[in-house]
């Protein structure tokens, strides 16, 4: 529903979308610690029992949560965080 409102610049007036920004950040996190979970569990069996996992299922895992988690961060910086990118300061627009 987000999204779509976002499309047709129908945000609600009280709704801040750094919010939506923060929980994707979130869930990506996450994502990344389960696949370092399973590594982790795939690598040391506790008590004979090892987790059932595929390396390339956890390596295409990883990469997918760590990319996007990485490009959520730098969006989340440049669109809600005055920072510098490439020697100038990145300012909010306003849309009218």
């Amino acid at each position: 529903g987000y999204y779509f409102l976002m499309a047709v610049k129908m945000r609600p007036k009280w709704f801040n979308p750094a919010v939506v920004t923060f929980m994707q950040l979130g869930q990506m996190f996450v994502g990344v610690a389960v696949t370092v979970a399973a590594f982790h569990y795939h690598n040391n069996p506790v008590e004979g029992r090892t987790c059932n996992i595929r390396k390339e299922n956890n390596v295409a895992a990883f990469v997918m949560y760590g990319s996007y988690f990485y490009l959520f961060l730098q969006f989340f910086l440049t669109r809600y965080v005055r920072i510098k990118v490439g020697g100038s300061i990145q300012k909010k627009k306003k849309l009218h």
